[in-house]
């Protein structure tokens, strides 16, 4: 036995590269497109068991609506995602974007709700800086938020939920169906600038390799900084609509939220391990999740029963990617 042999080295003959190569590309090909499968057959699933709720207009409609602001923090979190990092913070941002905005509202009236991706963005910055900069961790920093920001929210609120006015601007952006136009808007823009822009290939050779990228002399930290930014601002944006949909700014409001973004992205295709994603994905990542709670909900599935499912879907998605993963390693 030749010392290959015995640490579990094993030549590969001619003969077994194709079939290597055939699995390699079959998996991919699933990452890529089993977020459109998923959604297909949960369509046809519900359909089947409850046509004459499920398949109805109006719930559709619903569906849509209660997809939007998981969308546009789903979108941000894409890019994160893209470069191989991770934002836990999206869902405090929201409480506290929602928050602050409503409480502008009371002075400034509907045109506080302008001010929900800049607060974002101000605070994607401050993420991205410390990640950059500090060098510490994503996860860490981010983790770090959003601890931050829920005390905040805590604190300014007093534990209570702050009323945005009934009229006007900041209350007409949650009727639908104003909400999934912001989000087709959102989804064309940032799929035009992931796909045909310097920035896009910017994000996508630093998730791919960021030392290459480096070497190369990709403006990596700034790249980095400006995705952090995109992000806190989508999440500014998402708290905003959330806030203006059930009229307040919510202290619990967000809450899990960096998960459901985070299982949209992946859902939808996009590698944990970065380098490889799409806008497209995200969104019918985040349409596979609202249809999965909404039809959950109209079988009257117990919402301890609704968590465990969504978990597995969401740990197999998780799976995949790692695969997807590997796959671009060994390429």
């Amino acid at each position: 036995m030749t010392l290959a042999n015995m640490m579990g080295f094993h030549k590969e003959t001619g003969a077994n590269r194709p079939h290597r190569s055939v699995r390699l590309k079959a998996l991919d090909f699933i990452g890529r497109y089993i977020a459109y499968a998923a959604l297909v057959v949960l369509v046809i699933f519900f359909g089947v068991t409850a046509p004459s709720v499920f398949l109805t207009r109006g719930n559709f409609e619903v569906i849509l609506q209660n997809s939007a602001v998981q969308c546009v923090v789903a979108i941000g979190m894409t890019f994160v995602i893209l470069i191989g990092s991770i934002d836990l913070s999206v869902g405090s941002v929201m409480a506290l974007v929602g928050t602050l905005s409503a409480l502008a509202s009371t002075e400034i009236g509907g045109s506080a709700f302008f001010l929900t991706p800049l607060i974002g963005l101000v605070i994607g910055y401050v993420n991205g800086a410390v990640f950059v900069y500090g060098r510490i961790p994503s996860f860490v920093v981010t983790l770090g938020m959003l601890s931050i920001a829920r005390g905040l929210v805590l604190i300014i609120g007093g534990g209570w939920p702050v009323p945005i006015p009934f009229d006007g601007l900041f209350a007409n952006v949650g009727i639908p169906p104003v909400p999934i136009y912001i989000v087709i808007g959102l989804a064309l823009v940032a799929a035009f600038v992931l796909n045909h822009t310097t920035f896009g290939r910017y994000a996508l050779a630093i998730g791919g390799d960021e030392e290459k990228a480096r070497m190369l002399g990709l403006p990596v930290n700034k790249v980095k900084i400006i995705i952090y930014c995109m992000s806190g601002a989508l999440a500014g944006l998402g708290g905003g609509i959330l806030t203006a949909q059930i009229g307040s700014g919510s202290p619990t409001m967000g809450t899990g939220f960096e998960l459901t973004a985070i299982s949209a992205v992946v859902i939808g295709g996009t590698a944990l391990t970065g380098g490889r994603g799409s806008i497209l994905g995200t969104i019918v990542g985040s349409l596979v999740m609202s249809t999965l709670a909404n039809g959950l909900i109209i079988l009257g599935v117990s919402t301890d029963v609704q968590i465990v499912l969504t978990g597995i879907v969401l740990v197999g998605a998780v799976l995949l990617s790692i695969q997807r993963g590997k796959i671009r390693i060994m390429k």
